[in-house]
């Protein structure tokens, strides 16, 4: 048997979830949807290792890696989140599905084309952390005012595609850790539990998305 099938079926699997959750999120069920963006977190992050335990990573792996992270953390949290809260607004809700969803597509091939240049951090925030942060927020039960969640998922879209560096949490980092951005995010999570201890998962990725702001914002001031 050809020993790359195996890490190939952890990325098809990204794939299906993502699927299934678009499935989900066009019945209602978001919640489920939301699951099954966490759930194609879990492939994503295993198919990588399987294959470098196997020693089968190549091209294939790669390039079908990206097309599954699209659907799975790009098209399936977008559209789960325009089914839980954008639908009212009519056709001007399908703008922040798009922004989310297209850039997402757009942060992925820059990603696959500049492997060789961007080494210990992510250009731009990756992919799988805006899906997760979309399954979070809905998992979490809490809702921001429509115009909120319309503004926000724009903004992350621009993220993706941006110069902002975070850490890829890898080994060592190539990107200089400033304390004073990391103590502006753990105040700010802190408050937010304080004020609602449900929201910790979602914070978990929000923190992550103010600290790569807060910490390249801060290194490009001191440079």
């Amino acid at each position: 048997m050809n020993k790359s099938i195996i890490p190939n079926l952890f990325t098809s699997a990204n794939l299906a979830f993502g699927v299934i959750g678009i499935t989900l999120s066009a019945t209602g069920n978001t919640f489920w949807a939301s699951i099954c963006v966490l759930l194609s977190l879990v492939a994503d992050g295993l198919d990588g290792r399987v294959a470098r335990a196997l020693g089968v990573s190549g091209p294939m792996g790669r390039e079908l890696d990206s097309l599954s992270d699209v659907v799975g953390f790009g098209v399936a949290p977008a559209y789960m989140l325009y089914m839980n809260e954008l639908q009212g607004l009519g056709w001007l809700g399908y703008l922040p599905l798009l922004v989310f969803s297209v850039l997402g597509a757009f942060r992925l091939a820059r990603f696959n084309i500049k492997t060789d240049e961007v080494h210990g951090y992510f250009e731009g925030l990756p992919i799988p952390a805006a899906g997760c942060l979309a399954a979070t927020y809905v998992l979490c039960g809490v809702q921001i005012p429509q115009l909120g969640l319309f503004v926000a998922m724009i903004v992350v879209g621009i993220l993706m595609v941006s110069e902002v560096k975070y850490p890829d949490f890898k080994g060592h980092s190539a990107v200089r850790t400033n304390y004073i951005a990391v103590a502006l995010v753990a105040i700010i999570v802190a408050a937010a539990l304080v004020y609602d201890y449900h929201t910790w998962a979602v914070m978990v990725f929000v923190g992550y998305v103010l600290f790569g702001l807060f910490n390249t914002a801060i290194n490009s001031v001191r440079k």
